[in-house]
């Protein structure tokens, strides 16, 4: 911390980062040397031939070699624990001392090559006993593993971008010992900011090289990705290891402060409860309790936006995912439960018509099949078509609750990551919302394309051709989700009943004025301490900003952080960040959606949107240009935020402000997974004994 500087380019590894390195390798040298010491020792003295004195050289210099090796592992570790994360000066010397230590590695490799073609070529003189010169050939051949684990290490921490991080500002190690959070960013100009988008586009390419997306749609991607990739990574002079140990840094600090609100507000004697069409931004974490403790209140004439509809469309959204996902979850059994399902003739025959590229058994069928419950009869169009801004997606007869379903599939390629990842905004305008709502460009591309794909297939017009009486409602997870909150917005003109049920959405999705809009028709799901709600530009931003005021407050070594951590691992199990106790919800599962047209408010500490230059209707499919401002985005809809208590989960209306800030937690990831969320929801369910 910073970055080190060798050979004229920065790495992607601090002068702090070789405690555990050196520490590894002095026990792999220590063990390999006692090795071949006892080799040399018992065995040697037995070899009566003319190549003696080659193998018995080749092991002495080894030996001396190893020796030496272990003096530097030792000294590179002590020096590398000394000072803490911005105390670098201490450690000043280190980079004298890896520069020997290279020098050491490449007289090693050369002395290695001489003696493992003495070693293989030691029985051309007959030597014997012949088991001896077998232990020397695998002393060479394990030394040359060892040297190619090191490479290999190198390899990791090469920073192609490094030559132009390294712009002649040095360590700045004055200003970060000062504490100065300036210190920590790297002023990159024009030139070099447009050569580290270029490595950073062509890292890329070459990780996509095997996904087959090389169209236009794809290029754009990749570009617009290494942009983003450049602005939130180059701009700071830290290292991955830097970046592990801040987060640490900051979980704690999280918990403290979660620790000494939920205190406050246990001593606190008044607790207002509020509306549901009331909702007031608090700024803070905890976000706002709408609905009092033990009973669950739906918005006014939003009778549909209740945790049983919301567990019923939530297995609809999980079994767009197909058979991958399925068998994630049910990893023993599930095979056997979807094979009766399956169609192990189905690439000798002609697939049914309304499914696209499923695999030629359907497995994806088969698994939508076992966890929606639906027949053949019920599933009108299903498409597995997945490329950039393309996304699987399938339209089902619900009978239950009287409805046609549009769910739509959530991230599960490299394609839906691009698609995640292209993050900048486009402008469209549609009825209801003259002003227009800005949103995210790569899933409203998405949105575009089922629209496209709902209008060619003419799934929407058949399905409600049979089913004149049924409501539109359209679903997903994740990606999913942010593609049926757009797509609901695109189609609510022609469909002004449609409901859309938005399953822990991004939280970069819309501006305020899509929030507003869409929180007729809207419901948005979360659980726990999930990130992907709290992902946004501004989000990452300020926690960027957070990371780097821990580091800089840190008094502790970086290794002392993570054996820390380590510890911590292994002792009391760390209880969520967010998580409060409310009593559970209640309400069962209606026959079919009421036709309502309340709208509530939303007020919010936002800044105010930017301006843009260009704009998409909802009639268009094209176009799309990029915003001269940074816009703040955001949830779409009404947001029940599901969380755990003692005895399962209780759920709370939040406001668009819960989200306001990354939360650092053990269960960010897993509390994202689809069968997690519905499970949340089944048991929000169960608890009231009204889930069908």
């Amino acid at each position: 911390m910073p970055g080190i500087v060798m050979f004229k380019r920065r790495w992607r590894i601090g002068s702090d980062d070789f405690v555990f390195p050196a520490l590894a390798e002095f026990v792999l040298r220590l063990i390999w040397f006692i090795v071949v010491l006892v080799v040399f020792l018992q065995h040697m003295v037995h070899l009566r031939c003319p190549g003696e004195r080659l193998l018995q050289t080749y092991l002495i210099f080894s030996l001396a070699g190893l020796g030496f090796i272990l003096l530097l592992d030792a000294l590179i570790a002590w020096i590398s624990s000394r000072g803490t994360i911005t105390q670098t000066r201490p450690r000043r010397h280190l980079c004298k001392i890896l520069y020997l230590r290279l020098l050491v590695m490449i007289m090693e490799a050369v002395w290695n090559g001489i003696g493992t073609k003495w070693a293989f070529t030691a029985e051309d003189h007959h030597c014997e006993p012949l088991e001896v010169i077998l232990l020397v050939q695998i002393i060479a051949a394990c030394s040359w593993i060892l040297l190619g684990i090191m490479i290999f290490g190198i390899i990791l921490v090469f920073d192609p971008v490094g030559s132009y991080r390294n712009n002649g500002s040095g360590h700045r190690v004055a200003d970060v010992e000062r504490g100065e959070p300036q210190a920590l960013y790297i002023n990159l100009n024009a030139a070099n900011a447009e050569k580290a988008r270029k490595v950073w586009e062509w890292q890329i390419r070459l990780f996509c090289c095997c996904c087959g997306n090389q169209d236009e749609q794809s290029r754009s991607a990749y570009s617009e990705i290494s942009k983003l990739f450049t602005s939130q990574f180059e701009d700071v002079d830290l290292v991955p290891s830097d970046i592990a140990a801040g987060l640490i840094l900051l979980q704690q600090k999280q918990s403290a402060e979660n620790g000494n609100r939920v205190s406050t507000s246990q001593h606190s004697e008044n607790f207002s409860v509020q509306s549901p069409d009331s909702l007031t931004s608090t700024g803070a974490v905890q976000g706002s309790i709408i609905s009092s403790p033990g009973v669950f209140t739906p918005p006014a004439n939003q009778f549909w936006m209740t945790p049983e509809l919301a567990c019923h469309f939530m297995k609809f959204a999980e079994g767009s995912y197909g058979w991958p996902l399925f068998l994630y979850s049910n990893f023993f059994t599930g095979m056997c439960q979807i094979w009766k399902d399956m169609r192990c003739c189905a690439c000798c025959c002609k697939p049914p018509s309304y499914i696209v590229d499923d695999n030629c058994c359907e497995c994806h069928t088969a698994a939508l099949k076992h966890v929606t419950g639906l027949s053949d009869e019920d599933l009108i169009f299903v498409s597995f078509h997945n490329r950039v801004y393309e996304i699987p997606f399938y339209v089902a007869i619900d009978h239950q609750t009287c409805s046609v379903v549009v769910a739509i599939r959530g991230t599960l390629s490299l394609s839906d990551t691009l698609t995640d990842l292209t993050v900048d905004c486009d402008k469209l305008f549609t009825d209801g919302c003259p002003q227009g709502i800005f949103c995210h460009r790569g899933m409203l591309r998405a949105a575009f394309f089922v629209k496209n794909k709902l209008e060619e297939s003419h799934a929407l017009s058949d399905a409600f051709a049979l089913h004149q009486s049924y409501s539109l409602a359209i679903t997903g997870h994740s990606l999913g989700a942010g593609t049926a909150s757009l797509l609901s917005v695109l189609l609510r003109p022609i469909y002004p009943n449609l409901r859309c049920y938005s399953f822990s959405p991004p939280g970069g999705l819309m501006s305020l004025e899509g929030v507003k809009y869409s929180e007729d028709f809207i419901m948005s799901v979360t659980l726990g301490d999930d990130l992907v709600p709290r992902l946004s530009v501004p989000n990452v931003e300020d926690m960027k900003r957070k990371l780097l005021n821990c580091i800089l407050d840190s008094e502790i070594p970086k290794y002392k952080i993570f054996l820390h951590k380590l510890f911590d691992c292994f002792g009391k199990k760390q209880p969520s960040q967010t998580d409060t106790s409310t009593a559970p919800l209640s309400r069962p599962l209606l026959e079919h959606f009421g036709q309502t047209n309340s709208s509530g408010n939303y007020t919010t500490n936002s800044s105010q949107e930017g301006s843009s230059e260009g704009s998409v209707s909802s009639g268009q499919t094209a176009p799309h240009s990029r915003h001269s401002a940074p816009v703040p985005l955001y949830i779409p809809g009404r947001i029940l935020h599901v969380s755990r208590i003692d005895s399962g989960f209780n759920g709370r209306w939040v406001t668009v402000d819960y989200f306001n800030q990354i939360i650092i937690s053990p269960r960010m990831v897993s509390d994202h997974m689809p069968h997690a969320v519905h499970n949340a929801l089944k048991q929000l369910v169960n608890s009231s004994g009204n889930f069908p």
